[in-house]
């Protein structure tokens, strides 16, 4: 048989680069996700196209707000509103004030702001009763709507109690112990004076102790707050009375059960003085010298 000869058969590698053999080379970004870039760009658009909407419906917004546009279209409204209810009959008509004494009826009005013809809807109740009670005598005040066309108010002016004595000026203060402005003095010159720094806020248990006796309530005429503690009371007849700090009302009892038994204030008396609980102490006004016994009577005979 014949012989077969091997050959050997070179497979030679691919040829390379021409400057070096074949190399692995990392693949650059965007050949590695192309889709990145597509979408970060969108995102970006989306927020530019958002914010410039925001900004577009918010700047017209702000500007309304701040310059105050909204709030003056607003108040027009309302204003044409009210205009269209006086325009149907509830407009101010009438103005009645009730418990009104010393007040003049022009604060009243004043106070009240208000003039004929206007809506009667548009009146604030509630601003009306603050500037009522903050005139001089009116303690408490309400205000309220009559439809079709009344308003009705309604004060309760403070009770005069006493004039206080303060840096040798008169003032005149309510029960509450409240000064009350006013220039006519004059009118409550009968009013039992009380004098001291305190007097007003503490004159008002004094007066319910001092009307237990009524009778003798009558013949006071000022009160003196002695230490801010305790009353000295003065008598019509200029009988200073010394009340204690305590049990005020029991030693005014005792005074009038003494008056009464002993007729004090008809008697040559300047003061008595009820401050101990168990005794009281009474000063003549001109007492009687002492007898000398060492010097005889004079004798009337001839």
């Amino acid at each position: 048989m014949g012989r077969v000869k091997e050959r050997a058969i070179n497979v030679a590698p691919k040829a390379g680069p021409r400057f070096g053999p074949v190399t692995s080379r990392a693949p650059k970004r965007d050949e590695l996700r192309p889709h990145v870039h597509g979408a970060t760009t969108r995102r970006v658009m989306r927020w530019a196209t958002t914010s410039a909407a925001v900004i577009a419906v918010a700047a017209p917004v702000y500007w309304a707000i701040s310059s105050g546009w909204i709030v003056e279209t607003i108040e027009a409204a309302h204003q044409g509103l009210l205009q269209t209810t006086a325009a149907s009959g509830f407009a101010l008509r009438e103005i009645r004030v009730e418990g009104r004494g010393e007040t003049a009826v022009a604060d009243i009005l004043s106070a009240v702001g208000a003039n004929r013809g206007d809506p009667i809807l548009g009146i604030d109740i509630d601003a009306v009763r603050q500037r009522l009670e903050a005139l001089p005598w009116i303690e408490t005040a309400s205000v309220e709507r009559r439809f079709p066309d009344q308003l009705i108010v309604q004060v309760t002016e403070a009770e005069p109690m006493a004039l206080w004595q303060r840096s040798q000026k008169l003032f005149l203060v309510s029960r509450d112990g409240a000064v009350i402005e006013t220039a006519n003095l004059g009118k409550y010159a009968k009013l039992l004076i009380i004098v001291g720094e305190d007097a007003p806020m503490k004159a008002q248990d004094l007066f319910d102790i001092l009307a237990q006796e009524p009778e003798l309530r009558t013949h006071v005429t000022a009160a003196v707050l002695v230490g801010k503690r305790r009353w000295n009371i003065r008598m019509d007849n200029d009988v200073d009375v010394k009340l204690p700090e305590d049990g005020a009302l029991e030693a005014w009892r005792h005074f009038a059960d003494l008056n009464r038994q002993n007729n004090l204030l008809d008697k040559d008396v300047t003061i008595v003085d009820l401050r101990q609980p168990d005794r009281v102490v009474v000063r003549q006004g001109h007492p009687q010298p002492p007898v000398d016994p060492a010097v005889p009577a004079k004798s009337n005979e001839t």
